[in-house]
């Protein structure tokens, strides 16, 4: 057995050890063997290490409750401690209380015959207003915060949609600026844009076509015409859901991806600027895949919908394996938890997830069961995320103590270190931070710090080592000069000795 395994071996013994003393002595909620699921993250060698759970499975808002249940749920969003649920079968979208009270329900949009059709998405902008993918209508939906129909946007008028394609809605958000963009069916160069007035403005954040070389030149220049005709056209991928940040930018989900672009490290969530361009970081170890690996296609994970908070933190959610995967702003992967199963705090078939606005729960709808899973945040958990907000606003000092306490729970937790490091590295303590960033397998952020730790040890040592260089260029001159001295003095004694 070689060295290097059997380090991991005592690293997930350790993380294991860690994770079951946390939750048996922690001020947890659910015992540990009521957990449903594990928790856990990659390291920098790609192996998925235990760690103490963020989140614990807390209740389920079973839709039995209801008069009419929940029928194949697809879309919900989370405002001002409410639910907002687009009930797609059912063709009606729901607000609701965060214990499950049915506090209003939208089923029609211009009057009573104008009946919602299917809707598949729903979003709540600052003001309260309810914007509804109405997906078999063609059209979004716009009510107030009461309930009461303000406008509805049908089909783009533009030469870049003919009459032949399908145009169905199936998810909508709305900027602080007021532009709308939606997913559309049928629809593959981007999401669809409109301004505050409804008018259709284009198409931004086309997902770039993938070709691999090989497939391209096999394609065009090997295959019979037969074989073409039979071959796949090369059309890019379409986004499976949407979410704007705080900033204005949106994250966008790309779900029907094959085996080989997982294997590949294929782009599966972007974050898009205004201007259609993807800015996402990707400086974490592995690809923001999810999973990172996988014996059959339908174990990847399959990326369906996605949250951000307001300090470059954002959760994925990942409806193959009834998963949430974490990330920070750089794209290392926080935490990952959840199952699918038929265990109470798993899910059958999650087709959208939440979080409250101060990250202390998240809420899970399964479109299968009709259910809403809630979990929350566990003291581990507050700590984390409470340290990533800390260091993201500049606050060093409060963003130390809580990575110190991430260590106390989980001492395996290279993003703890990391986080230490750029504390330290914010500070100007540059050799420390180098100490934290090597613990925590950070070649790009050890390197910044070595840059800055190599030009304070000259900045400081500067004087001296001028004085150093000037010292013993003086001293080899005058060695130059007495030697020179000597070598005249020399011939004129020769000089005259001859005479």
């Amino acid at each position: 057995m070689s060295l290097k395994f059997k380090y991991r071996i005592i690293l997930s013994a350790l993380a294991i050890l860690l994770s079951a003393i946390v939750l048996v002595s922690g001020n947890t909620k659910v015992a540990y063997a009521d957990v449903p699921y594990e928790t856990y993250s990659y390291n920098f060698w790609g192996d998925d290490v235990l760690q103490p759970h963020a989140y614990l499975y807390s209740k389920t808002v079973s839709s039995k409750d209801f008069k009419k249940a929940l029928s194949y749920p697809q879309d919900m969003f989370y405002f001002e401690d409410a639910l907002y649920i687009a009930d797609t079968n059912n063709s009606r979208v729901l607000k609701l209380s965060l214990e499950g009270q049915v506090l209003m329900e939208l089923t029609y949009a211009d009057g009573a015959e104008d009946l919602l059709n299917k809707p598949q998405g729903v979003f709540v902008n600052t003001d309260g207003h309810i914007y509804v993918a109405d997906t078999d209508n063609s059209r979004i939906v716009e009510y107030s915060s009461e309930g009461g129909f303000l406008r509805k946007i049908g089909r783009p008028e533009s030469d870049l949609i003919t009459n032949a394609q399908e145009y169905k809605p199936t998810k909508v958000v709305v900027d602080k600026a007021g532009r709308i963009y939606a997913i559309a069916y049928g629809i593959n160069m981007g999401l669809v844009e409109f301004n505050h007035n409804g008018e259709f403005q284009g198409f931004m954040g086309a997902a770039k076509v993938s070709i691999r070389t090989f497939d391209y030149i096999w394609k065009n220049y090997f295959s019979t015409k037969e074989q073409r005709a039979r071959m796949q056209t090369f059309v890019p991928t379409e986004y499976s859901s949407i979410f704007v940040d705080n900033e204005n930018f949106i994250y966008a989900t790309i779900s029907n991806l094959s085996k080989i672009d997982y294997m590949e490290g294929a782009d599966t969530v972007r974050r898009l600027n205004p201007t259609g361009t993807d800015v996402l970081r990707r400086l974490g170890n592995h690809p923001i895949i999810g999973d990172l690996y996988s014996m059959a296609d339908s174990n990847w994970s399959v990326f369906s919908d996605v949250y951000a908070t307001d300090y470059g933190c954002y959760f994925i959610l990942d409806s193959a394996g009834g998963k949430i995967f974490a990330y920070d702003y750089d794209g290392n992967n926080l935490f990952c938890f959840g199952k699918t199963g038929s265990r109470e705090g798993t899910v059958q078939n999650p087709s959208a997830l939440t979080l409250s606005d101060n990250q202390d729960k998240i809420f899970v709808l399964d479109s299968i069961r009709g259910n809403i899973l809630i979990f929350d945040i566990t003291e581990y958990g507050q700590h984390l995320l409470t340290a990533m907000k800390t260091n993201y606003m500049g606050d060093s000092e409060t963003a130390t103590r809580e990575w110190q306490e991430v260590l106390k729970a989980n001492a395996n937790c290279e993003l703890a270190y990391i986080g230490l490091g750029k504390a330290y590295l914010k500070n100007g303590e540059y050799k420390k931070a180098m100490d934290y960033f090597k613990l925590g397998n950070s070649r790009k952020y050890y390197t910044k710090a070595f840059y800055y730790y190599r030009k304070m040890v000259m900045e400081e040592n500067f004087g001296k080592i001028m004085a150093f260089i000037i010292t013993a260029a003086v001293l080899i001159l005058i060695f130059i000069w007495i030697k020179r001295i000597r070598r005249w003095a020399g011939e004129v004694r020769c000089s005259m000795s001859k005479h």
